[in-house]
């Protein structure tokens, strides 16, 4: 459990009779290219730029795990990013260990060694996860043992894929998170889903804004059982249905002169949002 990476390319064996692929080699940083099974699909610039600095210190601590291809040229199987990094601090050589790998060892290792990373953002996590299971036929937890991870992780990133492919770039980019999408996922309306994720990035809602949303929701599609109540019946009535309109509660106070007022209830800024939304009121004031 949790060897993952390090269970595929055991890098502290003991060299033997010299020639080893796992000798850490020196090679010209431009005869690398990007393994094209790479998971991941975006580099934070900001985040490459701190690394480059620190490779112009102190170098490239970490060797690539590279593959070698045709005229001369070597395939990075793991450690894209620090070969983008070095590429960025004007290096000409990096450290790697070349490996005789197939194809299918290359696409394994590379996706393992990426989605070992916390950095990965939730929908390449998802897509590598998927790749995984059906290249190489895991079970949800075989492959939770392979990577060092819980089971249920697994599956809640599975999950992701099932969204719709607007959400899914948000999610990419970092717009919406793994909580965001997994409160949406409750949802089996895919236009509200789209409608409420396109209000998270507009409005910056917290998860637990949404989560709250989402709850009002579906009390509004549960069936309402009316509980009896002393009083005019007629305003009981408009009450409930009002309740059941805007999915929150509703109060009708009268006096004798048949003037009053009308309680609209609300326990946030975004439902109050929601609410107005509801009742029609299309000026933007969040």
């Amino acid at each position: 459990m949790g060897q993952g990476l390090d269970a595929l390319i055991p890098l502290e064996e003991p060299i033997q009779g010299g020639a080893s692929d796992r000798t850490v080699a020196s090679l010209p940083i431009d005869a690398l290219f990007p393994n094209p099974y790479q998971p991941r699909t975006s580099f934070a610039e900001e985040s490459l730029t701190d690394l480059s600095r620190s490779i112009q210190e102190i170098g490239v601590i970490q060797p690539l795990i590279v593959r070698q291809a045709v005229g001369g040229h070597y395939e990075i199987v793991a450690g894209e990013r620090r070969w983008r990094a070095a590429k960025m601090a004007g290096l000409t050589k990096i450290p790697a260990v070349v490996r005789a790998l197939s194809d299918s060892e290359s696409l394994e290792i590379a996706l393992i060694e990426n989605v070992q990373r916390e950095d990965l953002n939730p929908l390449d996590t998802a897509e590598a996860y998927d790749t995984l299971i059906k290249k190489f036929s895991y079970t949800h937890e075989a492959l939770a043992q392979r990577i060092g991870k819980d089971r249920t992780n697994i599956t809640n990133y599975l999950r992701l894929l099932k969204l719709p492919d607007p959400i899914k770039e948000d999610l990419r980019t970092e717009r919406l998170s793994m909580g965001h999408a997994r409160t949406l996922l409750a949802l089996d309306d895919l236009s509200l889903q789209l409608n409420l994720s396109k209000k998270i990035v507009k409005r910056r809602l917290s998860v637990r804004e949404l989560e709250r949303i989402v709850q009002n929701y579906r009390k509004k599609q549960s069936p309402v059982v009316d509980t009896p109540r002393p009083g005019d019946p007629d305003v009981t009535a408009l009450e409930t249905g009002l309740s059941r309109l805007l999915a929150t509660k509703v109060v009708v106070k009268t006096n004798s002169s048949s003037s009053g007022k009308l309680e609209i209830h609300f326990h946030s800024h975004e439902e109050l949002l929601r609410l107005v939304d509801a009742l029609g009121y299309s000026e933007d004031f969040a």
